[in-house]
């Protein structure tokens, strides 16, 4: 890990949080781990209503976590499946009765406090696997199941409200239904990836509707019968499908999205239309209206989701990321959600924000003004915020839920106003989470001379910093340049100075995935640097004198044997390689001798000899600046003079991705190791680019943990060389004991220094990062977490 001796820093306490727990093991068994951190701070999606009271919903967010309320998004319990859930569906007859697809089909009858995977069933699973740059887990069934892996995702789950017993499902093509619950099933392959499953609940109506881009099809239970439709030519292809029935009549009326083909279409970002049919999807015709068509400026809005009230349909709520309109000579850009309450006959603006350049990081727009929010208003408002998704209560179409990159909120008056339902603020400014954590962080940071005052290292939203243990928490940007903002990889305290601060910062978060460098033009847009502070955290000054404004720094350590005010410390940075600086932090000096034509350089780790150790990334090679299929192994290096100079370690043939080093601190020659596993060349330099050059391949990529006992000169394998592990940490105050925090879903414990591995009990995370030991009560630790930030708690072990 990026760490000293003297300066390891972690982290704090928050809410509870829930793992799924199988019907057969009782709660007690499993311990409790706090979640810290303000709360929010990532994109969320599919927020999904209970029929029987808006106060229960389900959300997940972008990093694998779903967070299940029960009190309207006061508080949350969280529960984890690896890739993270697909869909969402509760019983409209039984609101204890809840549904998450993930790569299996998980079932509560219990309102969510246990849960059962129902497909496939536990007993017919023959293999799962982690595989991949994000060590992406697949399930492989027996083939009676009639589950099918190439697919992997449970999507558009339904329950008949008609029947509770009647439950349907996608996964890729493939309907599956079953009338029994899903005890038994049956499956019809319908050629294109379905989208959305609707059971209309008008008078004499008992068919299911089932939704394609191109198509859409009747399904008839009672016979089994599917008859297809295409969809209108103009309509092709349609997405973002929503249908309910009208409060008074029982009308039925369906919604969907569509990008004009015949205009520039960029990622999600197109020129959109709203079409309805009131006919159970047999006729379409697009919404004319000239609000939302944005017939003033003559330019189409890109709409990215519209969600109706499953019984008040008329009411409809619509995403919007961007609305353009004429400004002098040119153009400012507007976000958020328009809502129609008469069936789209006319639409309103319900959230709106932006209204300036529409740049990420730029604040020259506007605020949202109808909403009451925690920590993200202030943090990012007035620049462009994407909207994710919209959620509307089924009963009730003025209780609805939208969200964004960085929070979730709640309207209950038809979105005359919006309240933040991810994280409460506090009388003094900082903010304390509901339980909603969906942030990935990277370390957590001791003061050494206020042990109430602790820091955490942010992708997305920064730094951010405690000054009660951990209860509440507070964002520290104040003097950091906009381009460097995004990500705050690491910092340090200094042991002898009070307050003083380094810390380092990209613009580019997410290193070392390989997903970041896959551009030939990464380089150009990196931008990053170090920062230092006088007063704790709370303002900081760029201290990047000879590195450069475009440097994406990763690592900082401090050498503790130089005199205070006059610290040598080292920085790695991304695409550059490691500089020095021997004047604390005020310049910096460029110190690659040794250092091979791979400069991307990850982590560096001083350890209690004087001896330093960097690893550097595995990344695309971009010959003449163009992609292709080459790329450098990632390294290991070692200096013994203070980055004078470099010497490349040998730690195992062939390719190698190292990630996070630590050292014995009873003996520095001790060096233990965290490698990813193989991944795919697809993955690290772009599908495209892969099939355009000759194909996919794996790159057998040898992960796990290393250990060497002579100061990185000789290696031996010591975990499991299939598991992707992102850190291994030393304990320094318990001989022996090592902790591995991975990407397979599980943290793990050694206590005879990596003989043998026990996993801990109650983490259950597939992205974890590092595990952090608390200098407060060191019997426990921090486990970071790539999107469910930081887990606070005793390490016991299975």
């Amino acid at each position: 890990m990026i760490r000293i001796f003297l300066l390891l820093v972690v982290l704090s306490v928050g809410l509870h949080a829930c793992r799924p727990v199988e019907k057969a093991a009782p709660q007690s068994e499993t311990p409790a781990w706090t979640k810290l951190g303000p709360g929010g701070g990532g994109a969320t999606y599919i927020p999904t209503f209970s029929y029987d009271t808006p106060e229960h919903f389900l959300v997940r967010c972008d990093m694998t976590g779903s967070y299940l309320t029960r009190d309207g998004g006061a508080s949350y319990a969280q529960f984890n499946y690896p890739n993270g859930a697909s869909s969402y569906a509760y019983d409209p007859n039984n609101p204890n009765t809840i549904y998450i697809g993930a790569s299996a089909l998980h079932r509560s009858t219990d309102g969510g406090t246990t849960w059962e995977q129902i497909f496939p069933a536990k007993a017919d699973v023959v293999r799962e696997t982690f595989m991949d740059d994000h060590a992406n887990y697949t399930l492989e069934a027996k083939d009676t199941t009639l589950y099918n892996k190439k697919y992997g995702r449970i999507n558009a789950i339904h329950v008949d409200p008609r029947n509770s017993a009647a439950l349907y499902f996608s996964m890729g093509p493939r309907f599956y239904y079953s009338k029994d619950g899903g005890k038994t099933l049956k499956q019809k392959d319908l050629g294109e990836r379905i989208t959305y499953i609707y059971a209309p609940t008008g008078e004499g109506e008992n068919d299911i509707l089932i939704f394609t881009a191109n198509t859409s099809h009747t399904f008839t239970p009672s016979n089994e019968a599917f008859q297809k439709t295409d969809l209108p030519v103009a309509m092709v292809p349609a997405f973002s499908f929503t249908g309910g029935a009208t409060a008074k009549d029982k009308h039925t009326i369906l919604y969907a999205l569509h990008h004009d083909v015949h205009q520039k279409i960029e990622e999600e970002f197109g020129h959109s239309e709203v079409w309805r049919s009131d006919d159970l999807g047999k006729n379409w015709k697009p919404m004319l209206n000239p609000e939302l068509m944005n017939k003033a400026v003559g330019i189409k809005p890109s709409y990215s989701m519209i969600a109706c009230a499953e019984r008040d349909a008329e009411t409809t709520y619509l995403v919007t990321n961007r609305y353009e309109e004429k400004q002098g000579k040119g153009m400012i850009y507007w976000y958020g959600a328009l809502k129609t309450s008469d069936a789209g006959k006319h639409w309103d603006w319900v959230w709106k924000g932006g209204g300036g350049s529409g740049q990420y990081g730029v604040k020259d727009g506007k605020g949202v003004t109808n909403l009451k929010d925690a920590w993200a208003e202030e943090a990012f408002g007035g620049e462009y915020i994407r909207l994710m998704d919209v959620g509307v209560y089924p009963n009730d179409g003025n209780v609805a839920i939208v969200t964004d990159w960085y929070r979730t909120m709640k309207t209950v008056d038809g979105g005359k106003s919006w309240n933040e339902i991810y994280s409460v603020a506090q009388p003094d400014g900082t903010f304390i989470s509901r339980g909603m954590n969906v942030t990935t962080t990277y370390g957590v940071h001791f003061d050494p001379f206020d042990s109430s005052h602790l820091a955490i290292s942010y992708t997305d939203i920064g730094y951010h910093h405690s000054y009660n243990g951990g209860k509440s928490w507070k964002r520290s940007t104040a003097g950091v340049p906009v381009e460097w903002i995004n990500t705050c990889y690491w910092m340090v305290f200094d042991p002898e100075v009070k307050d003083k601060v380094w810390s380092v910062w990209s613009g580019l978060h997410d290193f070392p995935r390989g997903k970041m460098t896959r551009n030939p033009k990464w380089k150009t847009y990196g931008k990053g640097g170090v920062c230092v502070s006088h007063d704790g955290g709370k303002t900081w000054t760029p201290s990047n004198e000879g590195m450069g404004f475009d440097s994406p720094t990763t690592s900082i350590v401090l050498d503790p044997t130089t005199a205070a005010n006059h610290r040598t410390l080292y920085a790695s940075v991304y695409g550059k390689g490691v500089f020095k600086s021997t004047d604390d932090g005020k310049t910096w000096t460029l110190k690659n001798k040794g250092i091979g034509e791979n400069t991307c350089a990850f982590e560096l780790t001083l350890a209690g000899d004087g001896t330093l150790y960097l690893t550097v990334s595995l990344t695309p090679m971009h010959k003449d600046g163009k992609s292709g299929r080459g790329y450098y192994s990632g390294e290991v290096y070692r200096s013994t003079d203070g980055a004078e100079s470099w010497t490349r370690l040998h730690v195992a043939d062939g390719i190698l991705f190292p990630n996070g080093l630590d050292y014995d601190r009873q003996n520095p020659k001790r060096l233990y190791l965290a490698g990813w596993a193989s991944i795919d060349l697809a993955d690290l330099v772009g599908g495209d680019v892969a099939r355009a050059t000759g194909g996919n391949e794996v790159l057998k990529i040898p992960g796990g943990i290393f250990m060497s006992e002579d100061g990185g000169d000789s290696w031996i394998s010591v975990f499991d060389k299939d598991q992707y592990v992102y850190d291994v940490t030393v304990d320094p105050h318990h001989p022996g004991r090592l902790y591995a925090n991975t990407f397979n879903q599980a943290a793990y414990r050694s206590d005879d220094a990596g003989k043998t591995w026990k996993k801990i009990k109650g983490y259950d995370f597939h992205w974890g990062q590092r595990a952090v030991v608390d200098e407060n009560n060191p019997e426990k630790i921090y486990l970071t977490t790539f999107g469910s930030s930081v887990w606070h708690g005793m390490p016991v072990t299975e």
